[in-house]
């Protein structure tokens, strides 16, 4: 049955018409119904309808749904994903481009190759600009429907992109080829400069609907407008409250300006939710609201008002961590444990989840992206610090040898690895004997100034918190190898890389060798979670996980800094607004227990910050988010007690004037050596207290607070 709403939609006449369709409101089930409403009561045959959706899945589904209800296959409607419809286009008129119509799609490997050796014949290497940055350029200015003569000049390291983006090009049609993201541009080519064949597409269909309209880019929006310029058929459906993809290209403006762009559009609102409980739909209401640029519109609750969502503020993010496997471990007497997810903002979020979840042994899948520990810059990172510290084996050598590159070709490694096995010895005694030599055998010299700094830094590491993890990737020239990437992908790999010396330090800390480090890191990037059929809690992006829906959520890291992100913080409104948009989209994920959730402190680059709760819940009122400090937390770094802000330790014996002061996590404090610094940890009890203080000059010390003589301030 489809509520007023819905068939007001469906059986809206000719002319555009824009469905604003709110999270769980049934919209895939409205098109499809419009759909047969077209077929059935307006006489518009099915070959000439054409529906579009955004990925193959949404496709697959709306093709289900058709054949469901009108039978026959779906009847003939012309269904499919931007990319698929416009190679059927382009399979009638390519020649019109100057392409044969048997042209072939170059997959992403070939195309990577391609561009390589493109690079490489003309001399520029890997780590001047490297072949995934130059093709996440080129896609960028395709995406906004510019051929290489529209795009700008755009210097990188003394070459101009747009040079290459043009050499490129030529090498794709010199194949006979076209990229995923030409399918689209060639096809507005077509529209935009050959009349006859534009007449052709455009009149070949009655009627034009598009699924998630709010997450169109410039190319497949001008692509919409073109094919539907004349018979104005064209039903967009969507939602701005969801667009979330402004980082890739897609434009909220699309849906905003529908009506202006479309004068006699009809706008219908299906606002009445079919998911979440009713107290998860008054946050999201009162969440997105306070966004300023929106088609105004509610979501409804058709179910019971169920339970109010909690925010939780902890200690650090392994606290965050032990809250969630406490509430998941309680649910799961109800439901299984693939009905429950962590959302976060930033995939580096995932490492204390991973490792919480392993110890309270709660099964997890990372869905859309890697284990924190099995992405490159870890792998590579945890190579180079293995063979400081004496522990790596051949595979580690052989992964960083070249890294960045040092002219070692496939046949220098093969001679390194022939002598390594011949020698009979670990790589660490190897490394040694290697250097004490008289002479170094000519398939060694290049690698030897690699073995030189491994060896000098390795008499130093006694000495350093990280035991010259950041040292070897800073001597190597492995940082600077990353800026090749891109600003904002070097940025995130760096940024995982602070993360993982940050974990480092504090693992040595606590007692763990560096082999236990590396042998916990290896059981961490296991395949265990990849099983998409096994009962597991799923961790993923809240960009990954819109279209989905669990049972139970928590969203991480629910704080400033984080969500909204630094990098939108900077943006202004503009990026506010998107982040705002993502919240929104994380918690219509749930339907029944939404947690959110932030830290006192969390390691960030590398450094300790102490965030604020995310801006966007600061005037929830506790009767819509019930808001929670923790009392308790165990560290994954200490099994103690660890107080919250506003709680204080007194020991009970004999306590000096400095501990009879109130001394809790978060609270600043002063230290007659080490200067000022921040609380961030407390286990043990009484005269066996040890407190953890992060000094501003001093980094991290582990005091007893007995002795530690500290005053606060």
């Amino acid at each position: 049955m489809l509520n007023e709403a819905q068939i007001q939609a469906v059986e809206a006449g000719d002319g555009p018409q824009l469905i604003l369709a709110g999270a769980g409101s049934g919209k895939t089930r409205t098109i499809v119904h419009r759909i047969g409403h077209m077929i059935a009561n307006r006489g518009i045959a099915p070959h000439r309808i054409l529906a579009v959706t955004f990925t193959n899945k949404a496709a697959a589904e709306m093709k289900e749904r058709l054949s469901d209800l009108i039978g026959d296959g779906g009847g003939g409607v012309i269904s499919g994903t931007f990319h698929s419809i416009s190679l059927r286009f382009l399979r009638t008129y390519a020649d019109s481009l100057g392409y044969p119509r048997n042209f072939q799609v170059i997959d992403s490997d070939d195309q990577k190759t391609l561009i390589k050796r493109m690079l490489k014949a003309q001399n520029i290497s890997s780590e001047r600009l490297h072949p995934s940055y130059l093709l996440g350029w080129i896609e960028h200015q395709k995406h906004a429907g510019r051929t290489p003569e529209q795009s700008e000049s755009q210097m990188w390291s003394g070459l101009d992109l747009r040079d290459l983006y043009i050499k490129y090009q030529q090498e794709l049609r010199q194949l006979e080829r076209m990229d995923f993201s030409d399918l689209l541009l060639n096809c507005v080519r077509l529209l935009r400069e050959f009349p006859d064949v534009s007449t052709a597409m455009h009149t070949r269909f009655d009627a034009v609907l598009v699924d998630e309209y709010q997450d169109t880019n410039p190319v497949q929006h001008e692509w919409l407008c073109l094919l539907a310029q004349e018979h104005q058929n064209i039903t967009v459906v969507g939602d701005d409250d969801q667009s979330i993809y402004g980082w890739r290209g897609a434009d909220v403006r699309h849906i905003l300006d529908f009506e202006r762009v479309w004068p006699k559009a009809q706008t219908h609102r299906l606002e009445d939710n079919y998911r979440s409980s009713g107290a998860i739909l008054k946050l999201a209401n009162a969440i997105i609201s306070n966004n300023e640029e929106r088609h105004d519109k509610q979501l409804n609750a058709t179910r019971e008002e169920g339970i109010t969502p909690e925010f939780h503020v902890c200690v650090d993010e392994y606290a965050e961590a032990r809250h969630m496997a406490g509430l998941f471990n309680d649910r799961y007497a109800a439901v299984p444990w693939s009905q429950m997810a962590v959302l976060y903002r930033s995939n580096r979020q995932s490492l204390a989840i991973e490792q919480i979840f392993r110890e309270e042994r709660i099964p997890y899948r990372i869905i859309g992206g890697l284990s924190f520990f099995a992405r490159m810059e870890i792998k590579d990172a945890l190579a180079f610090w293995s063979l400081v510290n004496r522990c790596a084996d051949g595979l580690f050598l052989q992964r960083v040898c070249n890294k960045p590159k040092r002219g070692i070709g496939n046949k220098g490694e093969e001679n390194m690895m022939a002598l390594l096995s011949a020698s009979g010895l670990r790589v660490a005694e190897w490394i040694d004997h290697t250097l004490a030599a008289s002479g170094v055998p000519t398939a060694l010299k290049k690698i030897l100034p690699l073995l030189q700094l491994i060896q000098s830094i390795q008499s130093q590491a006694d000495k350093l918190a990280d035991r010259g993890f950041m040292a070897i990737l800073e001597q190597t020239g492995y940082l600077e190898r990353l800026k090749a990437l891109g600003e904002i992908e070097a940025e995130s790999r760096v940024e995982n890389i602070k993360t993982l010396q940050k974990y480092i330090e504090l693992s040595l800390e606590s007692g763990l060798t560096p082999l236990e480090f590396m042998d916990q890191a290896a059981l961490m990037q296991s395949g265990e979670e990849e099983d998409e059929n096994q009962d597991a809690v799923s961790l993923m992006s809240l960009h990954r996980a819109k279209g989905l829906e669990f049972d139970t959520v928590v969203l991480a890291g629910v704080e400033d800094g984080l969500l909204p992100h630094q990098r939108s913080l900077d943006e202004g409104e503009v990026g506010i607004a998107e982040e705002r948009r993502l919240l929104y989209v994380g918690i219509t994920r749930a339907e029944n227990v939404l947690h959110l959730t932030s830290a006192r402190i969390r390691r960030v680059f590398g450094d300790m910050n102490y965030p604020l709760p995310s801006r966007f819940i600061a005037d929830i009122p506790t009767s819509i988010l019930v808001k929670h400090e923790a009392a308790k937390s165990q560290t994954s770094f200490g099994q103690g007690y660890a107080l919250g802000v506003g709680q204080s330790y007194v020991p009970s014996a004999s306590p000096t004037a400095a501990q009879s002061q109130r001394i809790a996590v978060g609270v600043s404090v002063m230290h007659p050596s080490f200067g000022e610094g921040v609380v961030i940890d407390m286990e043990g009890s009484d005269n066996s207290t040890r407190v953890s203080i992060e000094f501003t000059s001093a980094g991290l010390k582990r005091l007893m607070l007995k002795y530690a003589a500290l005053t606060v301030i």
